[in-house]
């Protein structure tokens, strides 16, 4: 798939602290969704009707972002989920039922668009200005992600759940800054737990 990119303008109340990765950013035309994909086309005719929930989860609902735009497809979530929730459990030796009670009552916003923000942490902790990030932890219990291609393993969704983990364990934030200094509960088993759930869902064709 070939990348595209597009200047986006600064948006002055995107002033989100909670970084996630700087990106590469695709415009909407060019986001395959033919073939194997995790991805679908949202149209809607009625904003009100955007969100759905996502199946076989504690009240984890999904969005686009806009009325016309893309969106992960529910199920392909829902197997995503159920991944990581079995990852993060070996991972950290905690059973499945706390990470799913972590995760309840999650809103996943997803979109084509990507962002900028003023400022963000790159994964070691570097604070970069100005940034176009893929994925922001917005709450303890609302992320954004930028699809990128038809797979929800190449996108910022398993980094954020990361975040999202550490929010609502620790109270306060979701670590920011990763693995740097400023702030903490990034570790170095959270860089390697979402490498090894992204593995999975490559593997998996989600």
């Amino acid at each position: 798939m070939s990348l595209c990119y597009k200047k986006i303008q600064k948006k002055p109340n995107l002033l989100v602290s909670t970084l996630i990765v700087i990106a590469v950013i695709l415009s909407p035309s060019c986001v395959n969704v033919g073939g194997y994909s995790s991805v679908e086309e949202f149209k809607c005719t009625n904003p009100g009707v955007k969100m759905q929930e996502v199946p076989g989860t504690p009240g984890i609902l999904i969005s686009p972002t806009q009325c016309y735009d893309y969106t992960f497809i529910s199920s392909k979530v829902s197997q995503a989920l159920i991944i990581f929730v079995e990852e993060y459990s070996n991972a950290f030796n905690t059973p499945h039922g706390d990470v799913w009670r972590a995760l309840s009552g999650l809103k996943i916003e997803v979109s084509v668009y990507g962002r900028q923000v003023s400022s963000a942490f790159d994964v070691n902790g570097k604070l970069i200005y100005n940034a176009h990030v893929n994925g922001l932890a917005l709450s303890k219990k609302h992320i954004w992600v930028e699809i990128k291609t038809k797979q929800i393993n190449t996108t910022a969704f398993i980094h954020e759940l990361a975040h999202i983990m550490i929010w609502n364990i620790q109270g306060v934030h979701g670590d920011p800054d990763h693995e740097g200094h400023e702030y903490s509960g990034w570790t170095r088993t959270h860089t390697t737990l979402i490498e090894n759930v992204n593995i999975r869902l490559l593997e998996s064709g989600i």
